[in-house]
């Protein structure tokens, strides 16, 4: 019979690593479980790469609670997990006396509840700093808290972390269904594959699928409603200098323009709220929306070329905030679900907050002593002195560094986990130079091991190549 975990986590997004990196730290039995075959499939992988300072949250919501709590956080986290990051601040612009007014009387307000500093600036001082937006704005607030990171870099960090610390990771996973213990004292969580896994207590961190996780203990008290964003990717050089942020709407914080930490600049998000669940495809009107809104902010915006267009699901909560809380229907599933657009800001927050709820439940928790607390160099600079031969020229990623991925903590062998962990096929050619190359390295790194990790398990990497070129000649795209 399988053992008893302490905790198994459900979902491999930001939250969901986040929260099993903090139960890491405790001498517990942990499993993280993930459908997809990697970390950071979902939401996690298609966002603005913000950490935003929740300035404009709701205060006294869980939102803005969670938000605060990992303003706290994040400095140690992002220098103990060498997270890349640009604190570049970021300014909510005024395009008229309407917008000016609501920044003054809402915004203002809003951010000091919520215990962040902003300052008014007027336009002379907005166009010093981002020379590129437009004169016609008059003004705008100044958020300097605000920054980018690289949202790969994070969730596979608290993952690998939570590795390190005897955490177990299965990938491939998805769960079928929730069953309680007749005695109510655990519970048995039902693989797609069958295989069953017994825990004392499971938290929901499903994103889009919290609802349907829920709904498998019989509990309908939120639903989930994916909203898909739009995005386009440029290495043109643009005249901003921070983040620029449009006034937001009721349902949106806007379409915005920001730089990228490895490089370039993100246009978009849209927002359209669909049914589809796994409906990630990009649209000549959702491009369009993007360019529209980025053109008032950015008016020589149509000028400049775009390397990538993606999109990525937001999950909309029907609750309205976050919903990290026991189950009313069972006490053994923790929800941390209905995180919409600033799941990336406050997953420490959140992570501390569930690790909070299940110290108050019956487990016996106890810090782990000898707890891995910093991620060691896993992809450091002497990979390029080991092997320099360049793989990637766009990015001046070498064999080396594609080698040391293949083997750190938590690897992949698929192009996209490859992507996400060097950065190649991130550069303007997005890969059409060194795929060649790329599956050239794989193939070979993985021969020499007889075996390929893919999906949590063993098994051989023969076809990469061929399944690639027949992916290609049928139109599909890998994501960024």
């Amino acid at each position: 019979m399988d053992s008893l975990r302490d905790v198994v986590v459900i979902g491999g997004g930001v939250v969901g690593t986040a929260i099993v990196r903090a139960l890491s730290l405790y001498n517990m039995s942990i499993m993280l479980v993930e459908k997809q075959h990697d970390v950071c499939e979902g939401t996690s992988k298609a966002n603005s790469a913000i950490i935003h300072t929740g300035f404009d949250a709701k205060p006294g919501s869980v939102e803005s609670d969670c938000l605060r709590r990992s303003r706290e956080l994040w400095p140690e986290l992002i220098g103990a997990l060498k997270i890349p990051f640009l604190p570049c601040g970021a300014v909510m612009v005024a395009a008229s006396e309407t917008e000016k007014a609501k920044i003054i009387e809402h915004y203002v307000p809003n951010a000091e509840a919520n215990g962040v500093e902003v300052r008014y600036i007027e336009k002379e001082e907005l166009l010093e700093m981002n020379p590129d937006v437009s004169e016609h704005n008059l003004g705008g607030l100044v958020i300097e808290g605000e920054g980018i990171c690289d949202p790969f870099w994070v969730t596979r960090a608290f993952a690998q972390l939570a590795e390190l610390n005897g955490a177990e990771i299965r990938f491939g996973s998805g769960v079928e269904r929730i069953e309680p213990a007749d005695d109510d004292s655990h519970l048995v969580i039902v693989l797609e594959d069958g295989s069953e896994i017994r825990t004392r207590y499971a938290v929901n961190a499903a994103g889009l699928w919290s609802d349907e996780i829920a709904d498998m203990v019989k509990d309908e008290s939120f639903v989930i409603t994916p909203r898909k964003g739009q995005f386009i990717l440029t290495e043109d050089t643009l005249g901003i200098s921070q983040i620029v942020l449009p006034v937001p709407s009721p349902s949106s914080k806007g379409i915005l323009a920001a730089p990228v930490v490895f490089g370039g600049f993100l246009l978009g998000p849209t927002a359209e709220d669909q049914e589809d669940k796994w409906d990630r495809s990009t649209t000549d009107d959702g491009m369009e929306a993007v360019l529209n809104g980025v053109e008032k902010l950015l008016p020589g915006i149509r000028s400049a070329t775009t390397i990538r267009q993606f999109a990525g699901l937001r999950a909309v909560c029907s609750t309205g905030d976050f919903v990290i809380s026991p189950s009313p229907r069972s006490h053994r599933l923790i929800h941390a679900a209905g995180i919409r657009s600033t799941g990336l800001s406050s997953s420490p927050g959140i992570a501390e907050r569930v690790v909070e709820l299940l110290r108050s439940t019956d487990l016996i928790m106890t810090e782990r002593s000898e707890a891995i607390l910093e991620l060691p160099d896993l992809l450091g600079e002497s990979d390029a002195a080991s092997n320099g031969e360049i793989i990637c020229l766009c990015r001046s990623i070498t064999r080396g560094e594609i080698e040391r991925a293949l083997s750190a903590p938590l690897s992949s062998t698929t192009l996209d986990g490859i992507k996400r962990r060097t950065g190649a096929m991130l550069g303007e050619c997005q890969g059409n130079g060194c795929i060649p190359k790329l599956l050239d390295v794989m193939e070979s790194f993985t021969a020499s091991r007889g075996l390929a990790k893919a999906g949590g398990e063993e098994a051989p990497l023969k076809g990469l190549r061929e399944s690639y070129i027949a992916g290609q000649a049928g139109g599909r795209d890998n994501e960024i």
